[in-house]
């Protein structure tokens, strides 16, 4: 089945009824149409052959149809009667698809902030009725029907008055539009009515620079810390071999091990919870992002996640929703459990110890390095940065979501909120390879990720390690202990 409309040339009047009937069936904003009527003079009246020719225009449904292409988040689509449609409830109003557009038929509404077109009202025909237009029409100079049906009225018309679609050399998108009258038809194809599909800069940006980053830059990130991890573990357990042979039977056995108190366990579940968020806020936007330019694991994987959650607009609820309201709790709460700002910010701070520390680390590991690494406090600089990125990234990731959702601002701006949303997002993921590496992969470094779980950690990995908090640890009564009403957990 296609739906698609015929317009008469030679019958059109110009009364623009069919626009109005279609800005009221559609509620479209000032200066936005789904449709529209131009007027087009030639000749002369000195020469007699002053003429007027009315162009009603509207989507031409091409069957190459360009605009659906680099649709970011798959808002424009082609439904099972062929139509090309936008489904306002998962559109952005980047204006992707408006560029793309050889026939200027796509606009974002100024009001709604989303990209309308004319869509043969599909919800209206579903239900039996006709077109808007077409049922306003006066000189019922429009026919409405199903091209692959011989016997339609469309069909029917197409053949009798030999209608044509606005085809134009070197455009090849196929528009299935057709239009009966062969000179006013030349005279509308005269006016340049169409242009080569352009290329959004959306979709220039992202080819230049979020695709690369998140499609080739972090999966090698994150097998290059997976496989320097493996590497540093068995040089580790090479050594540790050696240094039991040269010991002998002299050793003593090991004492019990003592354990400080590192982490309470309200900032423990916050943790967690924030992985969660991370994981489901990830999952849910490889679902929405459905072209084939932006589809970070192929529109096929970003079909499969959204069909199983219920469909696109629905993924898009379930992200927005859950993005909001780990927001909205999950910040409050970790800077209540930090102690506010200042907390935060002596925790993140950037010492000369810690720049020394980041440059003699990666040589230790690869054993390049035998010297002492230089004291780090409750957190060693790798983890300092990394908390940096995610607090620098998760204001990013809120604020250019919010441009998204709420459509904050012109195409232009949403559109950058796109390329800053997945840029931000892909930073933090290959953070994240490094984090978990240190904290999974890397035996020596298992006890802090144990310490997430149990709050507490051994003692003689924490000197190693955390010198510096430690030995403030050492002066200060731990919680709850007597003496020591005021205490805090650390």
């Amino acid at each position: 089945m296609r739906h698609a409309m015929l317009i008469d040339l030679d019958l059109c009047v110009g009364c623009k009824a069919c626009v109005s009937a279609c800005k009221e069936q559609w509620d479209s904003g000032p200066g936005a149409a789904r449709d529209w009527v131009h007027t087009f003079e030639t000749g002369t009246r000195a020469g007699g052959d002053l003429a007027v020719t009315f162009f009603p225009g509207l989507c031409m449904q091409c069957e190459a149809h360009p605009c659906t292409v680099d649709c970011p988040s798959g808002a424009t689509y082609v439904d099972a009667n062929g139509v090309v449609v936008v489904d306002a409830d998962v559109c952005i109003g980047c204006g992707t698809c408006v560029a793309a557009c050889p026939y200027g038929a796509r606009h974002v509404d100024p009001v709604k902030h989303v990209v309308e077109k004319c869509n043969l009202c599909a919800p209206f025909v579903a239900r039996g009725e006709r077109p808007a237009c077409v049922e306003t029409c006066p000189a019922e100079c429009r026919v409405f029907g199903d091209l692959d049906d011989p016997g339609s009225a469309i069909s029917v018309a197409a053949a009798a008055r030999v209608a044509r679609p606005l085809a134009v050399p070197g455009i090849d998108v196929r528009p299935r539009t057709l239009y009966a009258g062969d000179r006013a038809r030349d005279v509308v194809l005269a006016q340049g009515i169409a242009r080569p599909p352009r290329t959004a800069w959306l979709t220039s940006a992202w080819d230049g620079a979020a695709r690369p980053l998140t499609r080739a830059v972090v999966p090698g990130l994150g097998a290059l810390s997976i496989g320097g991890g493996l590497l540093v573990n068995l040089k580790a357990r090479m050594d540790r071999v050696r240094r039991e042979e040269a010991e002998g039977a002299c050793a003593l056995p090991a004492a019990p091990p003592r354990t400080l108190h590192r982490h309470p366990a309200g900032l423990r579940a916050l943790h967690w919870l924030n992985a969660l968020s991370w994981i489901a806020l990830v999952v849910s936007g490889v679902g929405l992002l459905s072209a084939a330019r932006f589809a970070l694991l192929g529109p096929e994987v970003a079909g499969a996640v959204a069909g199983a959650l219920g469909g696109r607009a629905a993924l898009l609820r379930l992200h927005v929703g859950w993005g909001l309201a780990w927001a909205a709790v999950v910040i409050p709460l970790f800077l209540l459990f930090k102690g506010g700002l200042r907390h935060v910010r002596d925790d993140v701070r950037v010492t000369r110890d810690d720049l020394a520390w980041l440059v003699r680390k990666p040589l230790a590991m690869a054993g390049a390095w035998r010297g002492p690494l230089p004291p780090q406090d409750k957190y060693n600089a790798g983890q300092k940065l990394f908390a940096v990125l995610v607090l620098v990234a998760t204001a990013t990731i809120v604020a250019s979501g919010l441009v998204m959702t709420f459509h904050l601002g012109p195409a232009e701006v949403v559109s950058a909120a796109v390329v800053v949303h997945g840029l931000a997002i892909a930073l933090v993921v290959a953070g994240l390879a490094v984090h978990l590496t240190m904290a999974v992969v890397i035996a020596d470094e298992r006890p802090a990720l144990r310490s997430m779980i149990t709050g507490r950690i051994d003692l003689a990995h924490a000197a190693r390690h955390s010198a510096k908090w430690v030995a403030r640890a050492a002066n200060e009564p731990h919680p709850g202990a007597p003496g020591a009403p005021d205490a805090k957990e650390e």
